[in-house]
Formats: C-alpha cells, sequence, structure tokens
C-alpha cells in the first residue's frame, strides 16, 4: 500500500506531457542579420611573370665577337659595356678613310690653285670636289661603324638572355641580348572567359601570390584588356602591372616567368547579401532555400536568388530584404512554422 502510494506521489509531481511538448518544440538554432552592401565576385587568375618591355639589342654591323662583358641574369647599368667587335678592320677601315679624304682635299687644293691660273677647268675642280665629299662620306660611315662595333646598355636593367661567345661572327641586326629595362616594370599576362571580361576594367585591382613567394601578397592594377579573344584558346588577355610598392616589398627578387596565382576585384558592383553556405536548405540552379525567422522566432522557408557561390559563401541578390534574420545553423531539422531557440 505504501509502494502505491509512493508511484502515485511520483507522478503526481510531474509536469503535465504538454510541457515537455512544448519544450522539444523549439529547436536550437543559430541565425545571421541580412545586411545588403556592394560587393562583386573576384576573377581568379594564373599566369606567368614577365617584364613590361622585353628589347633586342644587336651589333649594327657584321663582324667577329671580340670581347662579351655580361651575363644572362646580370643586372646592369645606362652605357654599361656589354660586348664588342674586333676592331682591327674596323679601324683599318677609318684609317683608310682618313687618308682618302686627305689626299682629296690635297687634290681639290692643287686644282683650285691651278683653276686660278686658268690651268684647269671648272669641271675637272668640281670633279675633285666631289670625290672629297665623297671620301668625307666614307669617313663618316667608317666612324659610325667603329661607334657600333660595341653594344652599351640603352638603359640601366636586366639581361634577360645572351646570344653570343667571343670569336663568334656575327651578322648586322642579328638579336644578341634580351634586354629588359627597370623602369618598365613587371606584368602578369593571362587568360579569362568571357563571363569575366565583361567585369573587369582598367584599374581594377588585384592581388597576386608566386609559388616562389607563397607568402607574400603583391598588389597589381589591370593596366590592359583584350578587345577580342584569342584564337586559339577562345579568352579574353588581360595584363597586370605589378605596383611599385609591391616591387620593392619585403626586398623580393622577382625574376621573369615566376608562376603567379590571384584575384582581380571588379570595379562594378553589386548590392549583395552574403550567407554560410550552412543557411542553404536546397537549390535549384540559381534558385534556392532558406529559413528566415518572424519577431516570435517562428521558421519561414523562403525563396532567395543566388548571385554565386565563392568559397564557403553565397551572394544572394534577392528574395530577403535587410534585416531578416536567417537560420544558418539547424536548419534540415526545421518546419514551417516551427518555433526556434536561438544559441
Amino acid at each position: 500500500m505504501n509502494y502505491l502510494k509512493t508511484v502515485i506521489a511520483f507522478f503526481l509531481l510531474l509536469p503535465p506531457l504538454s510541457a515537455f511538448a512544448e519544450q522539444d518544440s523549439s529547436v536550437p538554432v543559430e541565425i545571421v542579420t541580412a545586411h545588403y552592401s556592394n560587393y562583386a565576385k573576384a576573377v581568379r587568375i594564373s599566369g606567368l611573370l614577365e617584364n613590361k618591355s622585353e628589347q633586342s639589342l644587336g651589333f649594327k654591323i657584321p663582324g667577329l665577337v671580340s670581347k662579351v662583358y655580361v651575363d644572362e641574369g646580370q643586372f646592369v647599368k645606362k652605357g654599361q659595356l656589354l660586348a664588342v667587335l674586333d676592331l682591327e678592320e674596323i679601324d683599318a677601315e677609318v684609317a683608310k678613310a682618313k687618308s682618302v679624304l686627305a689626299n682629296a682635299q690635297r687634290n681639290l687644293e692643287r686644282f683650285q690653285s691651278l683653276q686660278g691660273q686658268n690651268a684647269l677647268s671648272m669641271d675637272q675642280v668640281q670633279s675633285a670636289q666631289t670625290r672629297v665629299d665623297v671620301a668625307n662620306s666614307d669617313l663618316t660611315v667608317a666612324k659610325f661603324n667603329h661607334r657600333h662595333a660595341v653594344i652599351k646598355a640603352p638603359e640601366s636593367g636586366r639581361i634577360l638572355n645572351r646570344a653570343l661567345e667571343p670569336n663568334e661572327l656575327i651578322q648586322a641586326g642579328q638579336p644578341v641580348f634580351v634586354f629588359a629595362p627597370k623602369k618598365t616594370g613587371w606584368v602578369l599576362r593571362t587568360g579569362i572567359i568571357d563571363k569575366d571580361i565583361v567585369r573587369t576594367q582598367l584599374g581594377d585591382k588585384a592581388e597576386l601570390y608566386f609559388d616562389a613567394y607563397p607568402n607574400q601578397q603583391f598588389q597589381a592594377t589591370v593596366s590592359e584588356v583584350a578587345g577580342r579573344a584569342d584564337a586559339k584558346t577562345q579568352t579574353f588577355e588581360i595584363e597586370l602591372r605589378l605596383s611599385v610598392s609591391s616591387e620593392k616589398n619585403g626586398g623580393k627578387t622577382l625574376l621573369a616567368g615566376f608562376v603567379g596565382h590571384g584575384r582581380v576585384y571588379p570595379t562594378q558592383k553589386e548590392s549583395l547579401v552574403l550567407l554560410p553556405l550552412t543557411a542553404l536548405l536546397r537549390a535549384n540552379g540559381k534558385q534556392a532555400e532558406v529559413y528566415i525567422l518572424d519577431e516570435s522566432d517562428e521558421a519561414h522557408l523562403r525563396l532567395i536568388d543566388v548571385a554565386f557561390i565563392e568559397g564557403s559563401r553565397m551572394a544572394v541578390r534577392g528574395g530577403i530584404q535587410e534585416g531578416d534574420r536567417i537560420v544558418t545553423q539547424g536548419a534540415p531539422y526545421l518546419s514551417e512554422g516551427r518555433s526556434v531557440a536561438i544559441k
């Protein structure tokens, strides 16, 4: 009898079942508040680092290479001697031209003296003058060849390629050095698809990383945008120019051919709400469903327009109002009108 009284007393002390049901009806969730801001999806790029300008240097006359003073990769200053031809033959040509000119001038003076004595005709004097002019031109050419029997750095910069050796016979105009002027800076060229080219403009900012320096960020700006697609790749080439501060960033040495990766941030932006992907319940193309809480903390299914997904976030362009509370954790356990408990 006492046992029965104890059991009855226990059940009388228990709360009603409706209380359990009420407690169980609230699903614990996490939320974020929607705020619209101007945003644009970054354009992912990769490419090779290059010098903005590369010049081919060569001798203006043919000849035998006498000395080469620089190697590939070497930095040179403006006016520095890079290579020189064997000057023996060229010096002989200059000396010969001087001798011919001196002889022509002596003959002209003698002819002019004789013409003054009526011993020679004017035509003979003019012929002598012509020989002087021709000899003078030949000397000018010989001196020109002498001056251009050497290659000097046109500006301060770096030797990217060397294609000559001493005692090698070089033709006039043959490229023997590839030279990159320092002042033109560095660029990264890459191709992007049509959906990205329409969002990319001159002046857009970019962040770059190179495999050689994976933890070092370099700033760049879009400096060129192609007007048509490449016939082979069907992509549009853009050029990113590294800023001066980036070139000096941390004293890092940059070399042509470095592999670079990064993002271009278009200046064309639209008003979007960024939400974590955990808020996504279902999706079909650009349409998706999320749960939004009302003032009574009850969940309601909402259809939204997704602009794009980037990393662990999705950008929403419609279906959400400023200040809406969106469920980001616990959405799979909700149903229409279900009460929630916000963590």
